[in-house]
């Protein structure tokens, strides 16, 4: 299996645009030295929110920005904020960033990319120009991940004003630990989490780096992702019910299999996103059949099913569609079945203003590109709902993500930092 090195990472340095203000190789050692803190024996990563790895990862991360002359502070649960001041100080800052907790067993490069090459889009900006009209501020999430404590995109949901104290208190890790406690054993102040919200007036836009964590840009050989939207997931539960009878002595036409259902389902799942639109998908990962015996027809299946779209007209079709194929699959084999929503979360769409600087930088650095959906959440999807955000990807190796495999090229990463530097001259430079 192929993981992460440092070795590794050097070796696909092959042809870069360089600048005097930019270096590859710093942009691997940091990337290597944030690899080697939570470490795993597979070669992986693991670094939960308010545990010793995260502290070692921001203390040194911290340490960079501090190096580079920002002007650094911690809010209340931890999202840590390096700031570049502006020419005009009152004009709304231009905020980018992501975040360094990671999945068990987690990659080099989720999250932790997006820290480094804000960083370092920051670096040459300073180097280059001093500062520009407005300030830029690094951000470095918590918790983008939800591995601890089961509720993702909680640092960034905790800026934006989406957290409340009572959240602190229900959440708990695997040891029974609550988030709040686990907060005050690492300096943080739950009691303060109003604290914590940015104001959204005081924020011009928010950009996010990060590695597609799938194929499109590696097999049509894209150098940058321009996000167009994020799709808004929801969670579809559906139930089949029918007749649990012994699988030797029931013959194969007098049977209610709700297995058999949930499989029709299945399969036509497959193909429903694919007469709607090009950026749907469905997926059932979740599926569970009682009584769940070998010798036992199943009388009951319970499904979750995962829709997604950027364009939620198009996504609730898709449940629409969904709900009437189960209905039909349900008449067809003398089964009951319920539907129910579970979770119903709008996508967001990135402004096409924020687009289109992307697009002309990636043009101006000689980047090929492509438009294209996230999947995914990230923290650009929280940001995204409340003050203008934009989301840039670079080509993940195999889609490989979220585990030791994680890996994206040096000159992959290296043009990321390339166009995101671009993309914050222009517009922390425009007028306004």
């Amino acid at each position: 299996m192929n993981v992460f090195s440092k070795e590794r990472l050097l070796a696909s340095n092959d042809i870069f645009t360089l600048t005097e203000s930019l270096n590859p190789e710093i942009l691997a050692d940091r990337l290597a030295a944030l690899a080697e803190i939570g470490k795993t024996e597979e070669g992986g990563v693991t670094r939960y929110v308010y545990t010793e790895e995260e502290a070692d990862a921001k203390k040194l991360f911290r340490s960079w920005m501090e190096n580079a002359g920002l002007k650094v502070r911690e809010d209340a649960v931890g999202n840590m904020y390096g700031r570049l001041e502006g020419k005009e100080p009152e004009l709304p800052a231009l905020l980018t960033g992501s975040h360094l907790d990671t999945v068990p067993n987690g990659g080099a490069f989720d999250g932790s990319l997006g820290c480094v090459s804000s960083l370092m889009a920051i670096e040459a900006i300073i180097q280059e120009h001093g500062q520009l009209r407005r300030a830029l501020e690094l951000v470095v999430f918590v918790d983008e991940e939800g591995a601890r404590f089961g509720s993702g995109l909680f640092g960034s949901r905790a800026a934006m004003g989406e957290v409340s104290k009572e959240d602190l208190f229900q959440l708990r890790d695997e040891n029974g630990v609550t988030a709040a406690e686990a907060m005050k054993r690492q300096g943080y102040a739950p009691n303060k989490l109003k604290k914590c919200v940015y104001p959204k007036e005081e924020i011009y836009a928010f950009l996010e780096l990060h590695i597609e964590q799938g194929k499109s840009l590696e097999q049509q050989q894209q150098n940058i992702g321009i996000v167009n939207g994020i799709a808004g997931p929801s969670w579809l539960e559906v139930i089949f019910e029918g007749e649990t009878d012994h699988a030797g002595n029931t013959p194969m036409d007098m049977r209610s299999d709700a297995a058999a259902g949930a499989a029709d389902l299945v399969l036509s799942i497959e193909n429903i996103p694919r007469e709607i639109s090009s950026t749907a998908v469905a997926t059932v990962g979740k599926l569970q059949l009682f009584p769940n015996g070998s010798n036992v027809i199943a009388g009951k299946a319970e499904m979750t099913v995962d829709v997604r779209d950027i364009d939620e007209e198009v996504r609730d079709n898709m449940l629409i569609e969904i709900k009437r194929e189960a209905e039909r699959i349900a008449e067809k084999r003398d089964l009951k079945t319920e539907t129910k929503i579970q979770i119903k979360i709008p996508p967001v769409p990135v402004p096409k203003w924020i687009q289109q600087y992307a697009q002309q930088a990636a043009e101006k650095l000689n980047l090929s590109y492509n438009n294209l959906p996230s999947g995914a959440g990230h923290d650009a999807m929280i940001a995204g709902k409340h003050v203008a955000s934009g989301l840039i990807f670079v080509p993940s190796y195999k889609g490989k993500s979220h585990s030791p495999e994680e890996f994206t090229s040096l000159k992959d990463c290296f043009n990321g930092v390339l166009a995101l530097k671009e993309i914050l001259e222009n517009i922390g430079s425009e007028e306004g």
